[in-house]
């Protein structure tokens, strides 16, 4: 039996203009088509975008090229990105449109074998090389975006996955630009900073996963220091477990129990966050209001005298996640 297999990014993003965090998520779905590479059968392969939300920042674009697919057995695959008329072209996206499911499709129905992969990549166009191709936009100005060796060798997701025949392969793949953009300080390319793209991702069954939303009672925040943060940088994390102490992102030490990822707490009056595409389980969530200063380089902790300011969460508790199940969890 032929199978079909959709193929859609999901962006679950924030930014902190101290420290520079986003995330992002990839879907793939599978469904039925044609075509034979070696594998069992055949499959179609749409690939789209979406994302969460990014502190600080006007615009988050990443120019994409090709998908590279490596089977178990079989050759490589490598898919260009093509417009209806089959001519190659490059699609840039904004990710900050991409916000609570939202999605823009990357692939559609294109021809893919079913079977066991080893790994994906995400040829992007992220260059220090002067051309906003990928680019960040910050208070009305642009900055590059620099993944090295995302034009030749792609930004890889190392998770094995499956593709079986018939519909029902759907796979997230989380991008979370919240541990993944970093603005070193003083590095400079023709006179402006450039911002670095280090994707951290994870890659799960979407059919395995649920959601986590609700609202945010802003009295929960009485007391804390978040005195001069607007309600644009407060976020909720998200953290896999139970009884978990809530900690800031630190991509440096992967012996801590980083959150597996963050919603923004909407601007809008209303409070309302939503964790997205979370693996079937319990969970530890709490807020902040001080999410533009979690740096994902620095470990903003008590004790760590790097840290200024720190970064404190208020309303922690557990929350289990059901597949394909919203579950509604207000924080007060």
């Amino acid at each position: 039996m032929d199978t079909k297999l959709y193929l859609e990014i999901i962006m679950h993003q924030r930014i902190a203009l101290s420290g520079f965090s986003f995330s992002l998520m990839l879907v793939l779905l599978a469904g039925c088509g044609g075509g034979d590479t070696g594998t069992t059968t055949a499959s179609r392969l749409d690939l789209g975008i979406t994302d969460a939300p990014v502190d600080g920042a006007d615009a988050v674009w990443v120019e994409f090229s090709a998908i590279v697919l490596q089977p178990v057995d079989g050759n490589r695959i490598t898919i260009p990105l093509e417009d209806a008329n089959g001519n190659p072209v490059t699609k840039r996206i904004n990710l900050l449109d991409l916000q609570g499911g939202t999605r823009d499709m990357l692939l559609e129905n294109q021809e893919l074998p079913s079977g066991t992969y080893s790994w994906m990549r995400l040829m992007a166009n992220a260059q220090k090389d002067g051309v906003l191709d990928s680019y960040i936009t910050i208070a009305g100005q642009d900055f590059e975006l620099n993944a090295p060796g995302s034009q030749n060798t792609g930004i890889k997701i190392n998770t094995p996955f499956e593709i079986t025949a018939g519909d029902g392969n759907d796979l997230t793949i989380d991008f979370d630009l919240r541990k993944s953009v970093h603005q070193p300080k003083g590095q400079h390319h023709l006179g402006t900073p450039v911002y670095w793209l280090r994707p951290t991702l994870r890659l799960m069954k979407t059919a395995t996963t649920g959601t986590i939303s609700g609202t945010v009672d802003p009295v929960v925040f009485a007391g804390e220091a978040c005195d001069g943060n607007t309600v644009g940088y407060y976020a909720v994390y998200v953290f896999s477990g139970a009884g978990v102490t809530p900690i800031d992102v630190d991509v440096n030490d992967l012996a801590i129990n980083n959150p597996v990822t963050t919603a923004a707490i909407s601007n809008d009056g209303n409070f309302t966050y939503t964790a997205a595409y979370l693996n079937e389980g319990t969970y530890t969530v709490a807020a902040t209001c001080a999410a533009d200063q979690d740096d994902p380089e620095l470990d903003n902790q008590p004790g760590n005298p790097q840290a200024n300011p720190v970064v404190t969460f208020v309303g922690t508790a557990d929350v289990n996640v059901t597949a394909g199940a919203e579950t509604l969890h207000p924080i007060l």
